[in-house]
């Protein structure tokens, strides 16, 4: 969003017409990012940013990417050198022998690591050496049914014989978690924090709050935009994967939540001023390209819709601003 606004200004400022695509979200939302990697890859434009957490660990290849931008902290060396390698491809054609990568996080630190297994467990008794190297599967070391075939890594998802799980930490050391149990986990603390749906709304709109659920959760080793992804809930809202895992709340995508947000509130958006109602609609647009997260965040404010209808100065006409918004949020969020 914010590179998107400076983008428009630069524009203004220098009479161009504003491009589509300039930066976008490749996974998750539903504006199929995914889709813009082959336009990417063939772009003779100097400027084509795409914004990404996992997509850059492998498998693609863009061999005119001249830049590759850490705003994510790391640990693990083999991650980092895949993504660092999405910038090493060679460009014959346009000469392209180098690459800038900017490091934000200190992930840099990170050359020269060795890439180091978690140690195996050897078969036998009394830590005597009695066979092979058995590494230890989530059923044990050799599962229910003899030794397990190698395991699938999907992000942080381990896929087995035995089923799905999550690489989590627990007591300080990396275990896997059935997906069940991460799940329920999860909802279990977020139902501690609300016991019904009507709290956990009123929690959702009030901003500290939301984060202070978010955090609790991060510190306790819990990822709710992981279990979104394993729940193939990408196009859905955060408030929307625990209301409905939580409070059995119909799950609406975020496209399906601001419609029924613009059509639901036209004799609220008529009783107020042009200008307001533009505001109040532009929530609704940003909520539907980044959630939760775009309404909460000075960018917002800069939107160009937003901006050009006088922002919070349109809505100091309904009232304080920051109720307004929270307002316009619980009517966001309504069955």
């Amino acid at each position: 969003m914010q590179m998107n606004n400076l983008y428009v200004r630069w524009c203004r400022a220098n009479n161009r017409e504003p491009k589509d695509h300039y930066a976008f979200k490749c996974m998750g939302g539903g504006n199929n990012g995914a889709d813009m990697i082959e336009p990417m890859r063939g772009s003779g434009e100097r400027a084509f940013i795409a914004c990404t957490v996992d997509l850059l660990e492998a498998g693609v290849d863009i061999e005119r990417l001249n830049a590759v931008v850490f705003f994510r902290y790391l640990k693990s060396a083999i991650k980092f050198y895949q993504m660092v390698g999405r910038g090493t491809r060679i460009h014959e054609a346009t000469q392209k022998y180098k690459f800038w990568l900017y490091d934000y996080t200190g992930v840099t630190d990170l050359f020269g690591t060795d890439f180091l297994t978690s140690p195996t467990r050897k078969r036998g008794s009394g830590g005597d050496d009695d066979g092979d190297d058995e590494p230890e599967g989530p059923d044990g070391p050799e599962g229910p049914d003899g030794p397990p075939p190698v395991p699938e890594i999907s992000g942080r998802t381990l896929i087995t014989p035995q089923g799905r799980f999550i690489l989590g930490r627990r007591d300080g050391r990396d275990v896997p978690i059935p997906v069940d149990d991460y799940r329920r986990e999860m909802i279990e603390r977020v139902v501690r924090e609300a016991h019904n749906l009507d709290d956990f709304r009123q929690l959702w709109i009030e901003s500290q709050k939301r984060r202070q659920l978010i955090n609790h959760l991060l510190g306790d080793n819990y990822s709710p935009d992981l279990l979104r992804e394993i729940e193939q809930m990408a196009d859905y809202d955060t408030y929307d994967l625990f209301a409905h895992h939580g409070y059995r709340a119909r799950a609406l995508k975020r496209p399906e939540r601001k419609n029924l947000y613009l059509s639901g509130n036209q004799p609220w958006f008529e009783a107020m001023s042009p200008h307001a109602a533009v505001v109040l609609r532009g929530l609704g647009n940003q909520f539907e390209l980044g959630g939760t997260e775009a309404l909460e965040t000075p960018a917002l404010w800069d939107v160009p819709e937003i901006k050009t209808a006088g922002g919070l100065g349109a809505l100091r006409t309904l009232g304080a601003p920051a109720d307004v918004v929270k307002d316009a949020k619980a009517r966001l969020f309504a069955e």
